[in-house]
């Protein structure tokens, strides 16, 4: 009963908004089953819903976490955030904070916390192709809930994903989210365009990489830019 339950949390985490009936078919049983898990979400205020009209007959009701339920999903991704922030912040040389207001002290420090994304994971970006990166990049970012899939969309490559990994934190602060664009492009070696966010009201996060764009500095894979930040990071 537990596995189901966990099951149901895990497709909505990763895909966003489904139906009773996706959900049954992916997982392998019963719509009735799925509903009554359904239900008790819903109840304890885990899940929304909201009909989605069709061309005919009724409206099919699609379900996705609440913010309650991302909040809960993605305490292992709250846990490795606070765990860099420490060592981010004691990394603020005295020029970064000096004289500075709040909001841009929080910013450097966010941008640290990219760096520290980006080496954690240098090791896993190996390709020389820029889409070969674009899918290692999502497959290692996968694991801190900041990418779920990519997509090759002819002139540009499409990252998405469907659950914020700490909505209430980027909601307070755009710098959260800055952060994670900021990883993808340390990572891949090239220009990342943030285009939509969970926290700013978007159904999605998603970025997009011009394929155009890619410098020829970064043929050698994500690792360049990432070990030239952790040289200046230590000056």
């Amino acid at each position: 009963m537990e596995r189901t339950r966990d099951e149901v949390v895990r497709l909505l985490h990763e895909r966003g908004a489904c139906s009773v009936a996706d959900l049954a078919e992916e997982i392998g049983v019963s719509a009735g089953s799925i509903r009554r898990y359904i239900d008790l979400m819903v109840a304890d205020g885990l899940v929304t819903s909201q009909l989605q009209r069709q061309s005919r007959g009724r409206p099919t009701a699609r379900y996705r976490l609440s913010e309650a339920g991302e909040e809960q999903t993605s305490a292992g991704n709250y846990q490795r955030l606070l765990a860099r922030l420490s060592p981010a912040l004691a990394s603020l040389s005295a020029d970064e904070v000096g004289g500075q207001d709040g909001a841009t002290v929080l910013d450097r420090l966010f941008d640290h916390v990219a760096e520290s994304v980006a080496r954690e994971h240098a090791p896993s970006v190996r390709g020389t192709s820029l889409g070969e990166r674009v899918h290692e990049v999502t497959l290692a970012l996968s694991n801190e809930g900041i990418l779920q899939g990519v997509e090759d969309a002819g002139d540009f490559f499409r990252l998405t994903n469907a659950c914020c990994p700490y909505r209430s934190t980027a909601e307070e602060t755009h710098a959260c989210c800055a952060a994670d664009r900021r990883a993808i492009e340390l990572l891949l070696g090239a220009p990342v365009e943030q285009v939509t966010t969970m926290a700013g009201g978007g159904a999605t996060c998603e970025y997009l990489v011009a394929k155009e764009q890619v410098d020829d500095r970064a043929a050698g894979g994500g690792l360049l830019p990432v070990m030239e930040l952790k040289g200046a990071s230590s000056r």
